[in-house]
C-alpha cells in the first residue's frame, strides 16, 4: 500500500528560468507537494512553483488545511508565496513552518518580502487562516507524520527535513554543500591548525557533520537532494551552499537510500545538461553495483511510495 505521493511543481535553484532550453525539466523554483495517505497535506518550499500549485488547488475547489515547510529564506524558496491563491481564500488554513534566524522571527521574515517597498499586497491581505510554527534542529510530529530536522551547510539557517509515515520515509534537502570544503576555508586559521590537537578537533568537526548527515538520510525511500553543480563548476563556487552531483550520489549511496532525486537545478543548466548529468549519475551508481534508483526532478512528475 502506498503511504504518500509526491509531485514536483518547481525544481530549479536560484532564479526562475523560462525558455526553450528548460521546457523538459522546468524553470520554476523550488516547490514540492506531498500528500500522505489518510494524513496531512504538506508543501515543501514556496518558490515560483507554488503559484501553479495554488492555481491547481483552486480549480479543484477543495478547502486547504495544509502546511508549508520552508527550508530557508533565500528568494528562490519564498518568492512564490505572495502568488499562492489559496492563501487569499478565507476558507483555507495554512501553517508556515520554518526556522527563525538571528535577526528576525519566522513570521517577520515571511512578511518582509511583502513590505510595500517591494510588493503591493501585504501579508495582512491574505484572508486564509495563516499561522506560523518556528522550529530548530529537532524532532516533532504533525498528524501522524514523524518529522526530524537538520541544519545544513548553506549560508543562513537552512533546514533539511526527514518525514516518516507508515514505515515509509522521505528526506528533503534542497540546499546543501559538502562539509569537506571547510577543511581549507573554515574559521580555524592555518596557524591554529599547526597545533595537532586543534587540527584533530577541526577534522572531527567535518567528519562528525558528514556522519550526522548520512544518519539523517539513512535508508530513506526517497532522498531529494541538491545537485546543482558539475564538479568543475563547484571548484570555483565553494561556500555558495550547493553540491556537485557526484557528492550527492556518494551521500545517497552511503546512506543506503532506495531512490535519489537530483534537485535544485542550476539556472544555467538547460535540459541537455541535466540529462547528461543524470546519465553520468546512473553510470556511477551502476559501477558500484548498487540497485539505487536515480532521476532528475522534473516539473509535473509524480512519485508514489
Amino acid at each position: 500500500m502506498k503511504s504518500f505521493k509526491i509531485k514536483f511543481w518547481g525544481v530549479r535553484g536560484s532564479i526562475p528560468t523560462p525558455g526553450a532550453s528548460t521546457i523538459f525539466y522546468g524553470g520554476n523554483t523550488s516547490c514540492v507537494e506531498v500528500r500522505f495517505k489518510d494524513g496531512p497535506f504538506f508543501i515543501l518550499d514556496a518558490g515560483t512553483g507554488i503559484r501553479e500549485l495554488g492555481k491547481y488547488l483552486q480549480q479543484q475547489k477543495e478547502n486547504i488545511q495544509g502546511y508549508i515547510f520552508i527550508s530557508h529564506f533565500h528568494w528562490d524558496h519564498i518568492q512564490g508565496l505572495p502568488f499562492f491563491r489559496p492563501a487569499f481564500d478565507l476558507k483555507n488554513s495554512i501553517t508556515i513552518v520554518g526556522s527563525d534566524d538571528a535577526a528576525a522571527k519566522l513570521a517577520q521574515i515571511i512578511s518582509f518580502q511583502m513590505d510595500p517597498t517591494y510588493f503591493p499586497i501585504t501579508i495582512e491581505d491574505m484572508k486564509a487562516q495563516i499561522s506560523f510554527r518556528s522550529i530548530k534542529e529537532e524532532k516533532f510530529s504533525i498528524e501522524g507524520v514523524e518529522i526530524q530536522t537538520l541544519y545544513l551547510n548553506h549560508p543562513g539557517y537552512a533546514l533539511g527535513y526527514r518525514f516518516s509515515y507508515k514505515n515509509r520515509c522521505l528526506v528533503y534537502i534542497s540546499d546543501n554543500e559538502p562539509f569537506h570544503h571547510l577543511q581549507n576555508s573554515g574559521p580555524i586559521t592555518l596557524s591554529a591548525r599547526a597545533v595537532p590537537e586543534v587540527e584533530q578537533a577541526f577534522d572531527n568537526f567535518y567528519e562528525d557533520k558528514n556522519k550526522k548527515l548520512i544518519e539523517f538520510c539513512k535508508k530513506a525511500d526517497i532522498l531529494i537532494h541538491d545537485a546543482q553543480f558539475l564538479p568543475e563548476e563547484y571548484e570555483t563556487r565553494k561556500t555558495w551552499g550547493h553540491s556537485p552531483f557526484p557528492y550527492t550520489i556518494d551521500l545517497a549511496l552511503n546512506s543506503q537510500v532506495k531512490s535519489l532525486i537530483l534537485f535544485h537545478h542550476d539556472p544555467d543548466h538547460g535540459d541537455q545538461t541535466i540529462k547528461k548529468m543524470l546519465e553520468q549519475s546512473k553510470k556511477i551508481i551502476r559501477k558500484t553495483g548498487s540497485t539505487m534508483k536515480c532521476e532528475a526532478a522534473r516539473e509535473g512528475s509524480i512519485l508514489e511510495v
